[in-house]
């Protein structure tokens, strides 16, 4: 009896032990904020992750990275998934110098074999610009990448899907879908208005209409055009700075809605706008895509500032409404054409601005109180200058989704948009 017991009053001191010898993998890429997330299929938003290392799978590298894999880490416990599809196991990329790529994994090997290591951490934190990997890079975000996938993804093509049996018939096994013009918006996610390069009305060499291909349908069609619009059929780093066809907007033409489209809580904004290197050398301002029916209904641009996005939205009683936004990055450079841009409204009223890069490059903090609020409404009549406010640009892909999309999903679409319009050097 005496033995049980001590064998039982041992119990939790080996437990602690044990505890106290896991070691953990620790990774930093940004500090967390408004836009960052739990999972995310590109990595965006997923800012902090800690794993234990004995949930490695295994590590490859890449020139200049490598690549953790990790077992049993997913959101999921269990997924239902479709014929050759399969869920990606959680993964990061960690930066090193070209050439140390086979070190830096020794190193990591060494970290979770010895019993005599300083700390049961092992941290890679890009926000301080430190490692405890010696031959690792942490010097930026983009050093450390962590995706816990939402989707998964087909093994033939290595693309995400969202095919889905829910609300399929024998007809449409996998249901309607939210495949718009070559761009998968996701479940939930189909836009209420999406202009497309395909959908532009064109009478030889200008443009007489365009067509919305979003659930509003004819409501949302362009019914006037102010000006003559260029056509511009094919696309071409030099010609229209996409890789397809566009509408070539300058300074005093616009189009117009057949209805003006209110977004009065929630709301995700995309856009795709060319510009060629001649064209920026010649100006970089590109002003403000979509215009309301008064100079106080603006996105997301200010005319005469290429260094932070500009909003104005409507019934605020704001006389100075206008919400700026900087960028992290440079927003127009001579070395990029194509330019993406995807911002959203969340269900606080904070609004998140990402680019092509999928990033989210600015934040504008849920205010409520004048000036600068964010909760008004966005209102949008023009595609253009429909109000004093000067735009030039060609524009190929314009939509609005009726609802706050997330980080991880927006990330997403700027960068679907960004791989389909981006012209071939």
């Amino acid at each position: 009896m005496r033995k049980a017991l001590r064998g039982l009053f041992l119990f939790p001191y080996i437990c602690s032990n044990f505890i106290a010898m896991k070691k953990f993998f620790l990774f930093k890429r940004r500090e967390v904020d408004l836009s960052s997330t739990a999972v995310s299929d590109s990595g965006e938003g997923l800012d902090v992750l800690a794993i234990p290392t004995d949930s490695l799978a295994f590590m490859t590298a890449e020139y200049g990275k490598i690549l953790i894999v990790f077992n049993n880490s997913t959101i999921y416990e269990e997924s239902n998934l479709i014929d050759g599809e399969s869920f990606k196991k959680t993964s990061v990329y960690v930066s090193c110098e070209p050439g140390s790529e086979a070190s830096l994994i020794e190193d990591i090997l060494k970290f979770i074999s010895s019993d005599r290591t300083t700390s049961n951490i092992m941290r890679f934190d890009a926000v301080l610009g430190k490692t405890t990997a010696s031959k690792a890079i942490v010097s930026d975000f983009s050093d450390v990448r962590a995706e816990i996938k939402q989707l998964p993804v087909s093994r033939v093509s290595q693309k995400s899907s969202t095919n889905t049996f829910i609300g399929g018939t024998a007809g449409t096994a996998f249901g309607a879908g939210n495949t718009l013009d070559s761009i998968d918006f996701g479940e939930g996610n189909k836009p209420v208005i999406d202009f497309s390069e395909s959908n532009i009305g064109h009478s030889s060499s200008n443009v007489n209409g365009w067509t919305n291909g979003g659930s509003g349908g004819s409501t949302y069609n362009v019914s006037s055009i102010s000006g003559t619009i260029a056509y511009t059929a094919t696309g071409g780093a030099k010609v229209n700075g996409l890789s397809t066809a566009s509408a070539a907007i300058e300074a005093g033409e616009n189009l117009q809605l057949a209805n003006d489209y209110t977004a009065s809580g929630e709301f995700t904004f995309y856009c795709v706008i060319g510009r060629t290197k001649d064209q920026i050398e010649s100006s970089r301002f590109m002003g403000p895509v979509a215009q309301g029916p008064t100079s106080s209904n603006l996105l997301f641009l200010d005319t005469y500032d290429v260094q932070n996005f500009k909003i104005l939205l409507s019934n605020t009683d704001d006389p100075e409404g206008a919400i700026t936004i900087p960028s992290n990055r440079l927003i127009v450079s001579p070395d990029q054409t194509a330019y993406v841009f995807v911002i959203r409204r969340d269900a606080d009223s904070n609004i998140f601005v990402h680019d092509v890069t999928g990033s989210v490059v600015g934040i504008a903090e849920a205010r409520l109180a004048k000036p600068n609020v964010t909760n008004g409404d966005l209102i949008i009549r023009y595609i253009g200058n429909g109000t004093s406010n000067k735009f030039q640009g060609n524009v190929a892909r314009l939509g609005v989704i009726e609802r706050d999309i997330g980080t991880s999903a927006a990330s997403k679409l700027a960068l679907d948009l960004g791989k389909l319009y981006t012209p071939k050097k």
